[in-house]
């Protein structure tokens, strides 16, 4: 009986710590836009501050830095400066020389997919030259998706892990509902079971 005694009180401090750790109530997970804003730095601004848009030559560059990230009316918002310069190399010479310094702001709606929260919707708000629109293609398709994927599941797993016990504690059901995106807050409800072995 102390044995079943030890395991359900083992079990209410992990749902107590878990509950702790994750920001508040059980049911909620909160994320600010600045722990947004790391993610986009550590994965896809590592060169210098700096994410290429383009191969660099004598005649051409383009990247995106300076990111600043919000988060407002159900929407991630990235504000980011792209800095330019596109000509041809004709001979040894670069024709149609100029560079540019371009402002962008783009956004996206976050929706829970399978298990991870991710981003959808994605477009561009504002731009200070058209030309780059094109050059802005891939990095909204693919890597901003890439680099703001929250593996929900994943991370509520790592935090049970992370305590000292001779047992295993599974997360065996997850449901996140109630998505927001205010006051650069992102919110959600989460609903999960846990299994103890």
């Amino acid at each position: 009986m102390k044995l079943l005694a030890g395991i359900a009180l083992g079990l209410f401090a992990i749902v107590v710590a878990c509950a702790a750790t994750a920001a508040g109530p059980l049911s909620e997970l909160t994320i600010h836009n600045t722990a947004i804003q790391k993610m986009l730095m550590n994965e896809l601004f590592i060169d210098e501050g700096r994410y290429h848009l383009l191969p660099t030559t004598a005649c051409q560059y383009a990247y995106v830095d300076s990111p600043v990230v919000t988060l407002s009316q159900g929407r991630v918002r990235i504000k980011a400066r792209v800095s330019g310069k596109i000509s041809m190399e004709v001979g040894d010479q670069c024709v149609g020389t100029r560079s540019d310094v371009v402002q962008v702001a783009v956004s996206a709606r976050p929706v829970f997919s399978g298990e991870k929260l991710v981003l959808t919707d994605i477009r561009v708000d504002e731009i200070s030259n058209e030309g780059y629109r094109v050059l802005l293609q891939q990095f909204l398709a693919s890597a901003i998706p890439r680099a703001i994927e929250i593996d929900v599941r994943e991370g509520l797993q790592r935090i049970l892990a992370d305590r000292q016990s001779t047992y295993e504690v599974v997360v065996d059901r997850l449901s996140v509902t109630d998505i927001t995106a205010e006051n650069n807050r992102l919110h959600a409800r989460l609903t999960f079971g846990l299994t103890a072995r």
